[in-house]
């Protein structure tokens, strides 16, 4: 079994690599934090006693070395965490193959993060149902039990302004301008003589208007007081 400096070494390497997650011990984070901090307090140990000695200089760069390869380690898969959890916000696969417990953990959460950021920023990218269409595909609801209910009262139609106009239509007054032979107007026989005032049909006063023998009065003579 390799040294854990040679084993951090050869999970870089492996980890360059890939594109997706590399596989790793279960205990990585464990491991690497339990193996870097014995490295620290050999190499203080070493030092406190020799300052100027070989063994603690070789004990710090040793430490350096191996914090740097572990802190590789730890960004390169970061990095891959955090595109992965975009794919998935957007539509992509939840799947992580070789991912940690804590690298799960934190792929959760930064998925949470994104999907909610999307809901409150930019709710026009959801692409669920809308409301809209989720009322129309709602099914009708069931009939009751009880009678139909009636129909609500048809309306009528006003009837035509002919129909509404009650008794015959009001009469024309008409002067005649000129005395003429009797004319026969409708079913009456009427005598003309100039200045005479008459009451007529307004057919019967078009035809003598039209027939220059009278003319259109506006307005109802009024009779003169005895």
């Amino acid at each position: 079994m390799p040294d854990p400096f040679s084993q951090l070494l050869e999970w870089r390497r492996s980890e360059a690599s890939a594109r997706v997650l590399a596989k790793l011990s279960p205990e990585f984070y464990t491991g690497t934090a339990r193996y870097l901090g014995e490295l620290r307090r050999s190499y203080e140990v070493d030092l406190r006693e020799n300052p100027s000695g070989r063994k603690g200089e070789i004990s710090r760069q040793t430490y350096q070395r191996a914090s740097q390869v572990a802190r590789d380690i730890l960004e390169g898969r970061l990095q891959k965490l955090l595109s992965a959890a975009f794919q998935a916000s957007v539509g992509g696969t939840r799947e992580l193959p070789n991912s940690l417990a804590e690298e799960r953990a934190i792929f959760d959460q930064l998925l949470a993060t994104l999907l909610e950021f999307r809901r409150s920023a930019a709710p026009y990218l959801e692409t669920g149902p809308s409301v809209v269409g989720a009322a129309a595909a709602a099914p009708p609801p069931a009939p009751s039990a009880g009678p139909p209910p009636s129909p609500p009262p048809a309306h009528r139609a006003a009837p035509p302004a002919a129909a509404r106009a009650a008794g015959p239509p009001p009469a024309t007054y008409v002067r005649i301008v000129r005395t003429t032979r009797p004319l026969q107007l409708g079913s009456e026989t009427v005598d003309l003589r100039e200045d005479d005032v008459l009451s007529l049909a307004p057919d019967a006063a078009k035809i003598l208007v039209d027939g220059k023998l009278a003319e259109l009065l506006a307005a109802a003579p009024v009779s003169k007081g005895s």
